[in-house]
């Protein structure tokens, strides 16, 4: 076993621990570095290390990975990649992301397993924000977006087995979910609201949370009902149909064809990008082509001209 200490963003010390196999004991203390740079990003978004009074640690295991209170197994067998410029174990720091989703915040039915691996995968994007920019961030999301499946919903009832709920969805389309909901509400409301979600007393450790309790406290902070979101996009397959229909010359109505209520989209025409309020009404708008709607891909959407 190597182990060092490591200072949490509060100021307690905790050992941080790697049970190594002998033959890979030199790989040991640079490993180290990767979990420390993994623990300062989770502990920047979603605070601080949730068990400051035992451990942080992983085992080297003949099995991929998978999170375990305090003592993570890790199998990835040292194969990192290059996140700006330095190297990065996406496993180990993905299983490390369940301390918070998963074994501080948990959800109360299998129903809602998307909280733990949705909000976990999503944090697997943030690093990327953090290590490389919001642009690469971005490249990231559109590729999530591209890889969901949208075969069945990602919370498909109540008091349901792992069977059931157990899709690839529910950490890919999950982290979407979360990256459509940072637009929507805007970062300075998303962050601290999430950061809220895994600190407050009220959601963590032996309080279980559902989907409706993440929904009302982000739609509390955000002051606006955002529960028609969290229904369209967790418990339907629906993509947002956005009709963009030629009206006249130069003269585009945009408006939204299967969601009730109003939404921030992005519109691209020639004088830039910008932030638009759609509805099942719609707007009018002028341009010498055919604008680009949502171009950075904050929604899963499918775009109808006519």
């Amino acid at each position: 076993m190597v182990s060092r200490t490591y200072t949490t963003v509060n100021g307690n010390k905790v050992p941080m621990q790697f049970y190594v196999l002998e033959e890979h004991k030199n790989k040991a203390q640079h490993h180290l570095d990767l979990f420390e740079q993994s623990a300062r990003m989770m502990e920047k978004y979603f605070g601080e290390y949730p068990f400051v009074k035992e451990k942080m640690a992983i085992c080297e295991t003949p099995h991929l990975g998978m999170e375990h209170q305090t003592l993570n197994a890790y199998g990835n067998q040292f194969r990192y990649t290059k996140v700006g410029g330095k190297d990065f174990d996406w496993l180990m720091h993905h299983e490390f992301g369940h301390e918070w989703w998963g074994n501080k915040v948990t959800d109360i039915d299998w129903a809602d397993m998307w909280i733990q691996e949705g909000i976990c995968s999503f944090g697997d994007a943030l690093y990327t924000r953090e290590a490389e920019g919001e642009d690469a961030y971005i490249k990231r999301m559109q590729q999530t977006a591209r890889a969901t499946q949208n075969k069945v919903p990602i919370v498909q009832g109540k008091d349901l087995d792992t069977d059931v709920v157990y899709i690839g969805d529910i950490y890919g389309k999950g982290a979407f979910f979360m990256h459509t909901l940072r637009y929507v509400v805007g970062d300075e409301l998303f962050f601290p609201t999430l950061k809220k979600l895994a600190t407050d007393p009220k959601y963590t450790y032996d309080n279980l949370v559902d989907t409706d309790d993440v929904e009302e406290l982000f739609s509390t902070a955000a002051n606006q009902n955002l529960k028609p979101l969290f229904d369209f996009y967790l418990r339907t397959i629906n993509k947002l149909e956005v009709n963009v229909k030629q009206v006249g010359d130069m003269k585009y109505q945009i408006q939204f064809l299967n969601y009730d209520g109003a939404l921030p989209i992005d519109i691209k025409t020639d004088a830039g990008t910008q932030r638009t309020t759609i509805d099942k009404k719609g707007i009018t708008i002028t341009n010498s082509t055919w604008p680009v709607i949502d171009p950075n891909v904050y929604y899963l959407k499918k775009v109808i001209q006519e």
